[in-house]
């Protein structure tokens, strides 16, 4: 499937729904969405959280959707490209909402505490595009470098003090 047919519904810049579609992304990254993926959203109001009511949340998930199906054949996949990710990451500028959506989108790729490569895709894309702001380093950790990894900020002690202890 050549992915450059794919032609998604313009947002305006900063809408409620242009940075609902990128978590949206997120939740279907992988194929398909997860009872765990949209409790963890249920459990934050991500739809409140993005200055939606539950239907427009809804409404965009199905959109983007069929969006997607559109230049999907029955035995396709959908692929998007990254140029395509970069315009959709490109609708939401603000600095508040795109930490609202990383937010969100950490909170559905780690539900299921398993981070697929099309979620970390989605992700690491927006963090890349958008910066990274040090107070979401632990937000993001996992995704950045593996669900077992963690990263202590410098000059955090660690509970043996500053040293390095070999057993």
């Amino acid at each position: 499937m050549n992915t450059d047919e794919i032609s998604l519904r313009p947002y305006p810049v900063n809408s409620p729904h242009a940075a609902a579609r990128i978590v949206a992304l997120a939740l279907i990254a992988n194929g398909r969405i997860k009872a765990v993926e949209t409790a963890a959203l249920d459990a934050l109001d991500a739809p409140g959280m993005l200055g939606l009511s539950r239907p427009q949340w809804h409404d965009v998930i199905r959109d983007l959707c069929a969006d997607l199906l559109e230049v999907t054949r029955f035995d396709d996949e959908c692929c998007i490209s990254a140029d395509l990710l970069d315009r959709v990451l490109s609708e939401v500028d603000d600095a508040v909402q795109r930490r609202v959506v990383l937010r969100l989108g950490s909170a559905v790729i780690q539900a299921d505490r398993q981070i697929d490569d099309g979620e970390s895709f989605v992700l690491l894309a927006a963090v890349e595009r958008w910066g990274f702001h040090p107070d979401d380093q632990a937000l993001l950790e996992p995704v950045l470098y593996g669900s077992d990894f963690l990263v202590r900020p410098r000059g955090t002690p660690h509970e043996d003090g500053h040293r390095l202890r070999l057993r």
